[in-house]
């Protein structure tokens, strides 16, 4: 489906011309207060007549059929993505069938919570909640609201549902502020090899009730289509869920190719954020006392390869167990301290099989483009794959 197809007959160039970066991570500045008596106001909730809600229904019926065949479809009908780059964990691919002047690229890292665990973020919910969530994504966020229900969850599908949401987002001075308003639909399916995908999809709508706030407030609305989140957890025990962030974009202006790789960046730090906000944490209460770790100085092997040390081989204690490993033996967890919400410590390999934590690591891959690209980002096994560093 085209993005135009969202668009209202009512052309706005300086709208069009001015795509957000992000439309959650690009965000609102606060309001003039010169024009403070100006500000168009977005209804806190509204009800849409029954051919309306239809019409928005339908057209969320089609973007949702086209972003998961794309995904999960037979190998014919999935997009192609190519791999672009990977940096702190995430993993960029990117679509090169759209149509110019637009983009689209897929973020993808993993995370140790189950998916419906990870789809309460998404759900309909109240205006403090949401906003809570959001802000797990976007640092950003200025203002978050559900503003009309269009198909509520129910209890035999507690977690299908289509809304409308708005938010708004700061921005750093002299930038102008961004908003955003979008249709999303939420779904959990059950696959027959046992594995369970969630997503969480959204396209941009024009409606009376969210007017554009350009000429009151100086805010850009941006604008989004066929994006959103897709988990996968093959239900393997301690499997890890893997996150996809699914975001298409228009860009214009001198550099596009540049301004696309800033997206990339800037998309790629909400996923890690949603990625490391479900991670498993260590609890520094089951840590060994510091006065019972070995003495670096006593050993004389690594307490896990085995590696003899020599003095250009440099010792480390693992904070769990506190014996010494070496450079290629520890990572560097999060870590849950009351009053320092989470810290890094240097954790080895065995405490981490022993936590079944490792399996994290292992499983923390990337796709390498080998020049006919990635068919299916949601199967680790349908890709050749090598180490990205987190």
């Amino acid at each position: 489906m085209s993005v135009l197809s969202f668009r209202s007959s009512k052309s706005n160039c300086r709208q069009s011309t001015k795509p957000s970066p992000e439309s959650p991570v690009s965000a609102e500045s606060s309001f003039s207060s010169s024009r403070i008596a100006q500000t168009q106001r977005i209804d806190d909730t509204f009800h849409l007549s029954p051919q309306r809600k239809a019409e928005m229904l339908a057209l969320m019926q089609n973007t949702e059929h086209q972003v998961v065949t794309s995904m999960m479809g037979d190998p014919e009908t999935r997009t192609l993505w190519k791999f672009r780059m990977c940096k702190k964990g995430i993993s960029y691919f990117v679509d090169d069938s759209v149509a110019k002047g637009l983009t689209r690229f897929c973020c993808v890292g993993h995370t140790n919570a189950p998916v419906s665990d990870i789809m309460e973020m998404f759900m309909v919910s109240n205006t403090e909640k949401l906003l809570k969530n959001v802000r797990i994504m976007y640092r950003n966020v200025k203002e978050a609201k559900i503003l009309s229900v269009l198909q509520p969850a129910t209890r035999s599908n507690p977690k299908r549902s289509v809304y409308i949401r708005y938010a708004s987002f700061e921005t750093p001075t002299p930038m102008k502020g961004r908003d955003i308003c979008v249709c999303v639909c939420t779904n959990i399916i059950n696959m027959a090899d046992g594995s369970t995908v969630g997503y969480c999809l959204w396209d941009s709508v024009d409606i009376p009730e969210c007017p554009d706030r350009f000429d009151s407030d100086n805010i850009i609305r941006s604008r989004m289509w066929h994006s959103g989140f897709f988990f996968r957890n093959s239900g393997k025990a301690n499997d890890v869920t893997k996150v996809c962030y699914i975001i298409g974009v228009e860009i214009k202006g001198i550099a596009p190719e540049l301004t696309g790789r800033l997206y990339m960046t800037i998309f790629g730090g909400n996923c890690r954020r949603v990625c490391q906000y479900y991670r498993k944490k260590l609890d520094p209460e089951t840590f060994k006392n510091r006065s019972e770790w070995t003495p670096k100085n006593a050993a004389k092997t690594c307490g896990e390869c085995k590696r003899g040390f020599n003095p250009l081989v440099k010792k480390h204690n693992c904070a769990s167990c506190g014996d010494v490993v070496c450079s290629r033996c520890y990572f560097m967890e999060q870590v849950s301290v009351p009053g320092a919400v989470v810290t890094r410590a240097r954790i080895c390999r065995g405490c981490l099989i022993h936590t079944g934590m490792l399996g994290f690591r292992l499983q923390a891959i990337v796709v390498r483009n080998s020049g006919s690209g990635v068919s299916d980002l949601l199967r680790d096994d349908s890709t050749s794959t090598s180490s990205c560093s987190l």
